[in-house]
């Protein structure tokens, strides 16, 4: 039987908290404005501002995007079906290949494997990923994924808040496309530092 896990580990502790455990820790994080306050801001909804319609949508219909050489990532659910609060995507990376080293500033981000073989390393721990399981990587946690199978792995990506990850996908498959990397654009405008 394949395990699903959360992985937020306090600087310095390597530990793997519960659900309950992260709730609470979520809770403790300072409310008061940062040095993004107006992003943020952009990025705070009231429940009532949120939507609560069905959404149905369909892998062969998203939105592709070429992230890395052997990477796609698509928009299933967009920003705009789900009131910026969250956006659903899916990933295809080819063997060998690689999600490279970064983090978001703003996102939260939980990947959920469903087929292929994955060396997962979030926070600086290694983890194997395959089938059915499931990762998830709070904003400042440093990530990479490598695909060490023989097949294609896909996953799907669910990014809390999407405000920004559909426009962040387009710019990096247009610079990738070109062949002309920006990272200090990525990283102004959308929040996501490749180290």
């Amino acid at each position: 039987m394949r395990r699903a896990f959360c992985i937020f580990p306090p600087p310095g502790t390597g530990k793997i908290l519960t659900r309950t455990r992260f709730a609470a820790i979520v809770r403790q994080l300072p409310a008061g404005p940062g040095p993004n306050a107006e992003k943020e801001k952009k990025m705070t909804r009231k429940q009532s501002e949120t939507v609560k319609e069905t959404v149905v949508s369909s892998w062969s219909n998203s939105r592709n995007y070429m992230m890395a050489e052997d990477e796609f990532t698509g928009i299933v659910v967009g920003k705009e079906a789900t009131g910026s609060d969250y956006v659903i995507t899916n990933g295809v990376v080819s063997p060998g290949a690689v999600i490279p080293e970064h983090y978001h500033k703003w996102e939260d981000q939980t990947f959920h494997v469903i087929e292929g073989q994955l060396e997962a390393r979030i926070g600086g721990e290694t983890h194997t990923l395959g089938p059915g399981d499931s990762v998830h990587c709070p904003r400042g946690v440093a990530h990479f994924m490598k695909n060490t199978g023989q097949v294609q792995a896909k996953l799907i990506s669910y990014i809390f808040p999407g405000d920004w990850a559909e426009e962040f996908m387009a710019e990096t498959s247009r610079q990738n496309m070109s062949g002309n990397r920006d990272l200090a654009l990525i990283e102004d405008r959308f929040g996501v530092v490749y180290l």
